[in-house]
C-alpha cells in the first residue's frame, strides 16, 4: 500500500513539473516573461492584420498587438496598442515609423517599427507612433491608366484647337486677299473716270460745266478716297495679326506642345511595360517548369494539408486528459459546426447564460441582379444595432442562428444557412472576430424549445458569456 502511495505522488509531482515546465516554455514563447513597453499608433486600413499579430524593430521580434481599437465613424482611424520589449526601447524614437508588412507573398501580416534617427530623442512610453498606409498595387495602376486617358484627352484636345487656329487664320487671310482686290478695282475704275472726265469725255465732261455737280462729283471722290484709305488700314491691321503671330511663335510652341504629350505617352508606355515584364518574370516558370500560379496553388494545398492535420491533432488534444475539464467546463469543443439536434435540445449550451437579439429577413437583406440574398446597408446598420446591445463581444463566443420559412424543408435548411454565414461574414471582416468564437446554426424555420418563439424568419444572434464556477 505504502509503495502505491509513493507511486501516485512521484506521477502527480511529475505531472506538476512538466506542466509547469509547459507554461514556462508557452510564456517565454510569447514574451510573457519579458519587460514591455507599450506603444500605439493610428490606421485607416489595417488590411487584415488579427489581433495577437508579431510586433517587430527593424526586422527583429520585439512584441505583439494586443489590441485593435475599432473607430466610431468613418473619418477616424483604428487605434493599434502594441507591446514592445524594453530592451528595444532606444531604438524606437519620436520620428519613427510604423508599417504594416507581409511575410512572403501569401504569408502573415506583421507590425514593423522602423528605428529613428540619433538626432530625434527616445519615444516615451504609452505615445503614440506614426503609422503609414500600407501600400495598394491596385491603386497605383489605376492612376496610371487615368494619367494616360488624361494624356490622351489633353492631345485631342489640342488638336482641335490647332485645327481651329488653322481654320481661322486661313478666312481671315482669304477676307484680306478679297478686300485688297476689290479695293484695287475701285481705285483703277475710279481712276479711268476722272481721266475720262479731265479729258471732257462723255456726259461727265458736259457736267463740270455745273459748279453744283463739280461739287458733289468732288464730294465723291473724296469719299473713295476715304474709303480707301480705311482699306489700306485694314490691310495694316491684317499684317500687324500675322507679325504677331510669327512672333509669339504660336505654332512652333503648340507642336512642342503635342511633342511633350508624346514624350509623356510613350514613359507612361514604357513603365506599363516594365510593370507588365515585372510580373511575367514573378510569375514565369521556375527551374523544374513549374509556373508561379501552380506552385502557388501547391503551397495552398500543401498549407491546407497541413491545417487540417494540426485541427485534427488539436481537436484530438481537446479530449486529452490535461484539457477535456476545460472544454467540458466551457461547454463546447467547436464552433465551426454546430448540430441542429443538440443545438436545439441545448446539450451544447446549457450551463452557459446567453443572451440573444432577433433581426427579421425584411430589415436585413436585400436582393441583387442575380437574384441572391445579400446584406442591405439597412441590415448592416441593423447588426452594429444588435452588437451594441452585447457585453464582452470580444470574450465571449457569439452563435448565429439562421431561420428561412419559405419553399421545402430542404430549401429552408439551405437558405437559413445561407443567411447565417453571410452575417458571420459582415461579423468576422467588420469587427475582427476571432473565427474560434463564432459559429453558425441552419435551424430552418422552427428555433429552439428555450428561445421563446416557435417561428422565425432571419437571423438571431446569441452572445454566449462563460459559465460561472
Amino acid at each position: 500500500m505504502k509503495n502505491h502511495n509513493v507511486l501516485i505522488g512521484i506521477f502527480v509531482t511529475a505531472a506538476i513539473v512538466l506542466f509547469g515546465a509547459c507554461l514556462f516554455l508557452i510564456g517565454n514563447q510569447h514574451k510573457a516573461f519579458n519587460r514591455h513597453v507599450v506603444f500605439y499608433t493610428n490606421f485607416h486600413n489595417v488590411d487584415g492584420l488579427p489581433k495577437g499579430s508579431t510586433v517587430r524593430v527593424d526586422g527583429m521580434d520585439a512584441g505583439e498587438l494586443v489590441n485593435i481599437q475599432i473607430p466610431a465613424g468613418p473619418a477616424q482611424q483604428f487605434r493599434l496598442k502594441m507591446n514592445v520589449e524594453e530592451r528595444l526601447h532606444g531604438l524606437i524614437r519620436e520620428d519613427s515609423l510604423v508599417t504594416v508588412e507581409t511575410e512572403g507573398l501569401v504569408g502573415d501580416k506583421f507590425l514593423l517599427i522602423h528605428s529613428g534617427t540619433v538626432r530625434s530623442p527616445e519615444a516615451a512610453p504609452e505615445s503614440t507612433l506614426a503609422g503609414k498606409e500600407p501600400f495598394d498595387l491596385t491603386k497605383m495602376l489605376e492612376q496610371a491608366q487615368g494619367l494616360m486617358n488624361q494624356a490622351g484627352t489633353t492631345i485631342t484636345q489640342l488638336q482641335g484647337t490647332m485645327k481651329e487656329v488653322s481654320g481661322r487664320l486661313d478666312t481671315t487671310l482669304d477676307t484680306a486677299t478679297g478686300t485688297l482686290r476689290t479695293a484695287n478695282g475701285t481705285i483703277r475704275n475710279v481712276d479711268g473716270v476722272v481721266l475720262d472726265v479731265r479729258n471732257g469725255k462723255g456726259t461727265a465732261g458736259l457736267l463740270l460745266e455745273d459748279k453744283a455737280t463739280a461739287t458733289d462729283v468732288r464730294q465723291s471722290i473724296a469719299n473713295v478716297r476715304q474709303t480707301t484709305e480705311k482699306l489700306n488700314d485694314t490691310t495694316t491691321r491684317v499684317d500687324s495679326l500675322l507679325a504677331d503671330v510669327q512672333s509669339r511663335q504660336l505654332v512652333p510652341k503648340i507642336d512642342d506642345t503635342l511633342n511633350n504629350a508624346k514624350v509623356a505617352t510613350q514613359n507612361l508606355d514604357q513603365t506599363t511595360e516594365q510593370i507588365n515584364t515585372t510580373l511575367k518574370s514573378a510569375f514565369a516558370q521556375d527551374q523544374y517548369g513549374e509556373d508561379a500560379g501552380t506552385n502557388l496553388q501547391q503551397s495552398l494545398t500543401n498549407f491546407n494539408q497541413a491545417s487540417g492535420n494540426l485541427t485534427d491533432d488539436t481537436e484530438a488534444l481537446k479530449h486529452e486528459f490535461l484539457f477535456k475539464g476545460f472544454f467540458k467546463h466551457r461547454g463546447y469543443y467547436n464552433l465551426d459546426d454546430l448540430p441542429p439536434e443538440q443545438y436545439r435540445a441545448g446539450q451544447i449550451f446549457k450551463s452557459l447564460p446567453e443572451s440573444r437579439e432577433w433581426i427579421d429577413a425584411g430589415s436585413l437583406f436585400t436582393t441583387n441582379q442575380s437574384g441572391e440574398e445579400v446584406l442591405s446597408a439597412n441590415g448592416r446598420q441593423n447588426i452594429d444595432q444588435a452588437v451594441g446591445q452585447f457585453k464582452g463581444i470580444y470574450d465571449n463566443p457569439l452563435i448565429i442562428e439562421g431561420y428561412a420559412s419559405s419553399g421545402s424543408p430542404s430549401d429552408e435548411l439551405v437558405q437559413s444557412r445561407r443567411r447565417a454565414t453571410l452575417v458571420q461574414t459582415y461579423l468576422q471582416l467588420h469587427y475582427h472576430l476571432q473565427p474560434k468564437n463564432t459559429g453558425i446554426v441552419a435551424l430552418r424555420s422552427t428555433p429552439p424549445e428555450n428561445a421563446g418563439r416557435t417561428t422565425f424568419d432571419g437571423v438571431s444572434l446569441v452572445s454566449v458569456g462563460r459559465a460561472s464556477k
